[in-house]
């Protein structure tokens, strides 16, 4: 059986927005490929959003800071952490759904081309990178994981 999976490109796509719709889909039961991740947007002044990450990342536990809680950085992490959230927890369609999802910093690295071989593109609308670009305020994903700590090593292929 070969299993279809949709393509589906990040670039200039509003994060939160676009993952609350990838999250629906897996939950539909569709597998979803999503390429470049580094090249999402998110909503807001560039300050006022690297002040509350980096905010999150002060948290730990006191008694035992090897026990979590533990903060992505990089770009596809950190965007499969965002779906992991809007997608049910504690129940089995929530993990199952997860499972259907694949994230990618740029492109698909050759060696998991394999894995695909059915893959059809498809295009999610968004109106909002107009308006946002008007005030110009937003950051790129990217931006913002290297300002939490990640440094490009992840990124060969």
């Amino acid at each position: 059986m070969v299993i279809e999976y949709q393509l589906i490109d990040a670039t200039n796509k509003i994060l939160g927005r676009f993952c609350s719709q990838i999250a629906k889909k897996a939950l539909l039961g569709e597998y979803i490929v999503i390429i470049n991740a580094k090249d999402a947007i998110i909503s807001g002044t560039k300050r006022n959003i690297h002040e509350k990450y980096l905010a999150k990342l002060n948290i730990s536990t006191a008694t035992n800071p090897l026990k979590g809680p533990f903060h992505e950085r990089r770009p596809d992490t950190f965007m499969r952490r965002v779906i992991k959230q809007m997608l049910p927890r504690k129940k089995f369609r929530g993990k199952e759904a997860l499972k259907r999802i694949h994230v990618y910093i740029s492109d698909i690295p050759e060696r998991f081309k394999i894995r695909y071989q059915k893959i059809v593109p498809i295009e999610i609308d968004y109106a909002d990178k107009r308006r946002l670009s008007h005030y110009n305020k937003y950051i790129t994903l990217e931006n913002l994981c290297m300002r939490i700590g990640w440094n490009k090593k992840e990124i060969e292929a």
